[in-house]
């Protein structure tokens, strides 16, 4: 006797994709967003966005930091100015994104031992698109002016005084390059970490907010010049 067919069960079901959506959900509703990252865990098209608008920003900063580095020695060229320029709009986003991830993977684990990287790793990857959106700000009221009006490293990174480099002592570029990464953007970029970290992790959003600026403030210390 042969065996009667069986049905086979129907294939589990994959979750839509939200393709560029998310990203844009991330800025304009970002409790619509972290509905999409719990389904979907998506990170491809965030990086997408954010390596745009860096290699966007890298173009239009150039001739200030050409004219900059021209004023110290040894002069790099164009070439190689933009080189450098270039690898850092490939290469932070997705480094950033691994090791925000990571560490809101540790502390959810420390509540849910099945805590999901690749929901972190979205997570992270999605709120960089709101900090790559205040570095084109930046690099755009860079732009406006004459590279030649760019005196020194303050002028240039107060073009768009929406950092704490205002509070830097005058003369000390390494304080100034700290404390400018401090944005107005970055702050709402970490505030959305923590909202995400809160809600997928269910710890009080005080908590999450301590690791997401304690985040920042590492990754402004492992990233300036």
């Amino acid at each position: 006797m042969t065996p009667p067919d069986l049905p086979l069960p129907p294939e589990p079901e994959q979750p839509a994709r939200a393709g560029l959506s998310l990203p844009l959900d991330i800025v304009v509703a970002p409790g619509r967003a972290f509905l999409k990252i719990a389904r979907t865990n998506e990170w491809l098209p965030a990086l997408a966005v954010t390596i745009g608008i860096e290699l966007v920003a890298a173009y239009l900063v150039l001739p200030a930091i050409v004219h900059l580095a021209d004023r110290g020695a040894p002069r790099p060229t164009q070439a190689e100015v933009a080189l450098v320029l270039g690898f850092q709009a490939l290469a932070l986003p997705p480094v950033a994104a691994l090791v925000i991830g990571a560490v809101l993977t540790a502390a959810a684990r420390a509540r849910d031992r099945q805590a999901p990287f690749m929901r972190y790793f979205s997570l992270a990857a999605n709120c960089g698109v709101v900090s790559a959106l205040g570095d084109l700000a930046h690099v755009v009221a860079v732009a406006v002016q004459a590279p030649a009006s760019y005196r020194d490293q303050r002028a240039f990174a107060l073009a768009l005084p929406d950092n704490l480099g205002l509070l830097a002592t005058a003369g000390n570029d390494r304080e100034l390059g700290f404390l400018s990464r401090f944005t107005i953007f970055d702050a709402w970029a970490f505030v959305l970490v923590a909202y995400g970290l809160s809600v997928f992790a269910g710890v009080r959003f005080t908590w999450a907010l301590t690791i997401a600026f304690a985040l920042d403030f590492a990754l402004a210390f492992l990233f300036s010049p």
